[in-house]
């Protein structure tokens, strides 16, 4: 019998995926969702700054948040990657942008231009362009306050677009040391590891997502020896779980228990010791 079949499940629960059926919306990643909206939603502020330690589900709630924008009355751009120049994103905006075959200006300028004309036909049709930068802490100075230009580009009261800063806690630094860029930011929210409560309820939606009837596999013991190794940080507590899942399917046991854990934790611990020596 195999792990699926042996703990009743559809697929494996704790795989990295963008897939948004797994997105637990605990507490803290519920305000981020609702404060990203309000940013966009108003449409008179220029900056929002969403920002976390790695593996805090800043990526997930980033396309969480993209889906749930209306198509009708957004257009929505993520760049996964944001180390590049202001002319290379801003073209790669533009790719996105214009119709299969409009060809690509050259300079800067003549790119600026074109950015200007597709903006104010998104404009007349009523939508609204939101620019989401995915591992923003990757830009140079020169890049983010060259970005800060694109919120000028206003009409009626109204911004015709929103940027979207997401990254790694050295993001806030980075915004700090330029000025114009910090004025301009209209939102920051720092996405935190989850609660302990949150981390069990972080098993179960995970588990029941993937196929389990009610999601309840992990003893109360277990989830808080998960938390005490991991801190609450949803990366951690996928590597965590996967492999207790495994442990406890290997030595047959009922459910995932405390013995379970807490052996793959010293396990990751010993391995992670051997790594820093």
């Amino acid at each position: 019998m195999d792990l699926l079949e042996y703990w009743r499940l559809r697929e494996r629960p704790f795989e990295p995926t963008w897939d948004t059926r797994f997105f637990f919306q605990g507490r803290a990643h519920d305000e981020a969702l609702n404060r990203l909206s309000f940013v966009v939603g108003e449409q008179t502020m220029l900056l929002g700054m969403l920002t976390g330690e790695i593996g805090c589900g800043k990526t997930l709630t980033r396309a969480v948040f993209s889906r749930q924008l209306a198509r009708s009355h957004f257009h929505v751009i993520t760049h996964e990657n944001s180390a590049f120049s202001f002319n290379d994103l801003l073209g790669l905006t533009l790719r996105a942008l214009l119709d299969e075959g409009t060809p690509l200006a050259r300079t800067k300028a003549a790119r600026w231009m074109q950015f200007e004309h597709t903006l104010a036909r998104l404009a007349a049709e009523n939508r609204h362009l939101v620019l989401i930068f995915d591992e923003a802490q990757e830009m140079s100075a020169s890049t983010l306050n060259e970005l800060k230009l694109l919120t000028n580009l206003n009409g009626d009261g109204r911004s015709f677009l929103t940027l979207i800063l997401v990254g790694q806690p050295e993001l806030r630094e980075r915004i700090a040391l330029c000025p114009a860029v910090n004025q301009r930011v209209s939102l920051r929210f720092h996405l935190d590891a989850l609660s302990l409560e949150d981390s069990a309820n972080y098993f179960s939606h995970r588990l029941f997502a993937a196929g389990h009837a009610t999601g309840d596999l992990f003893d109360p013991n277990a989830v808080e020896r998960a938390f005490e190794a991991t801190q609450g940080v949803p990366r951690a507590l996928n590597r965590l779980g996967k492999l207790a899942l495994e442990f406890a399917w290997l030595h047959e046991y009922p459910r995932v228990t405390y013995a379970a854990v807490d052996a793959v934790a010293r396990d990751l611990d010993r391995h992670q010791t051997l790594l820093i020596a």
